[in-house]
């Protein structure tokens, strides 16, 4: 019986990733063409590469390296492999730390805005602040001469950009 061979372009459409993507499997060695025509450097692809595809695009949507995917294709061990997804949700689990505090911090901003009609004022200090000090400027404000600090800065923002 003679299997079905499908181009790159084809293969790519099939298994939803880019010709690109393909190409550069191949060059790490993740997934092989099964034919590769050595006058034109066609790279042909059989049905039966489709269920590996979709083992890697799984895994790759779980946030898996493409080193951890090779490995886990070559054949790893069952604990191996709960290693990695237990690492993974680590990974996942510090990342939502991160953004739910940063949603924390703008639903704060928002509602100081729509409460205060203005933007926080130790925002502006603290963006005052680093600017000055990036600058070269005194880090420390008294607030009489916040005005002509603010003014050299707006000068100094402004010469930086011509």
């Amino acid at each position: 019986m003679l299997d079905v061979m499908f181009s790159i372009g084809e293969f790519a459409r099939l298994g939803g990733v880019s010709v690109r993507t393909l190409r550069h499997y191949d060059e790490i060695g993740l997934l092989h063409p099964a034919t590769v025509d050595q006058d034109t450097g066609y790279r042909g692809y059989t049905a039966d590469q489709l269920s590996p595809l979709n083992r890697i695009v799984a895994l790759k949507d779980l946030g898996l390296s493409l080193t951890q995917i090779r490995r886990l294709l070559a054949g790893i061990t069952l604990d191996e492999l709960q290693g990695m997804l237990i690492l993974r949700r680590a990974q996942l689990e510090h990342e939502l730390a991160q953004h739910t505090n940063q949603l924390l911090g703008v639903e704060s901003r928002l509602r100081y805005i729509a409460r205060e009609g203005a933007m926080p004022a130790d925002d502006i200090m603290a963006k005052i602040v680093l600017r000055a000090e990036r600058r070269g400027l005194p880090g420390e404000y008294d607030h009489a001469g916040l005005g002509n600090d603010l003014g050299q800065i707006g000068r100094a923002s402004c010469r930086e950009r011509v």
